[in-house]
């Protein structure tokens, strides 16, 4: 998210005539045009699809998803240090530059997430908490993608005022680092079965639920209320009192079936 709002930022922020201090106080951008910088995305776009479609599968069926998403993470810090210097390179090598940047970004991108996901949904422990799971993870990312954009902004905001532009972007390295740490203590979950099909007793629940027989039987039983009393009734008597069509028989059969009405 912080990377998407400030490298358009970056683009077009003006050429600085300040001199540098080398290593952290330097300003600037590259001058560019709008049109020039829509350009970049729509081969930006193009190329995601491209490496999520082809790139990924080949790469997960290779070497896992959990290999493939620490790789990525861990190589994600060094781009956020990296970006602020290539306004310091000839101004003929600037284009090759920018392109590096925004192609190692969008080949991380398609290469992150999608594993990101896989093994979220594996590690759900059943398919009844996978929407809770689901749910609590795209709030997460929504409060990232409000807060995100707005704190690096006031952060980029800073590093102008005191001529370090590249101050936003190292700090947001600094908290992928965080996050590369965090891959290296991930276990990959495997599927459980209780992911991919559900589990017997579920099975039997859900088919309670949408049976249409158990649904028709169970409005049947609450519109006639008195033809179950009675298969109630028969069900009881018949192995509980005495049988047969004698005096006894028929009084305590009498007595039994007030008692029940009652």
């Amino acid at each position: 998210m912080s990377f998407d709002q400030l490298m358009p930022i970056f683009l077009s922020s003006k050429v600085s005539i300040k001199p540098s201090a080398l290593p952290f106080h330097f300003t600037g951008g590259f001058a560019m045009s709008s049109k020039d910088e829509g350009a970049l995305m729509v081969a930006q776009g193009f190329y995601a699809m491209l490496a999520q479609a082809v790139l990924f599968p080949f790469l997960a069926k290779r070497y896992g998803c959990l290999n493939i998403f620490r790789f990525t993470v861990i190589v994600w810090p060094l781009l956020y240090f990296l970006v602020p210097y290539t306004v310091l390179l000839p101004q003929r090598y600037h284009i090759f530059g920018i392109c590096f940047c925004l192609l190692w970004r969008t080949t991380a991108q398609a290469l992150s997430y999608p594993p990101n996901n896989i093994m979220l949904t594996n590690s759900a422990p059943s398919t009844l908490v996978l929407g809770a799971i689901n749910g609590v993870a795209g709030s997460t990312a929504s409060l990232c993608r409000a807060f995100g954009p707005t704190v690096t902004g006031l952060i980029h905001s800073k590093g102008l005022s005191i001529g370090v532009s590249g101050l936003a972007w190292w700090i947001t390295g600094l908290v992928c680092i965080l996050g590369a740490v965090e891959s290296l203590l991930m276990e990959e979950p495997k599927s459980q079965g209780s992911i991919t099909e559900l589990t017997s007793q579920e099975a039997v629940d859900d088919q309670m639920l949408i049976d249409p027989l158990s649904i028709d039987a169970a409005l049947v039983a609450a519109t006639r209320p008195e033809e179950r009393i009675v298969e109630d009734f028969s069900e009881v008597t018949k192995h509980s009192l005495p049988a047969g069509d004698g005096p006894v028989a028929q009084v305590s059969r009498a007595d039994s079936a007030t008692s029940f009405l009652r």
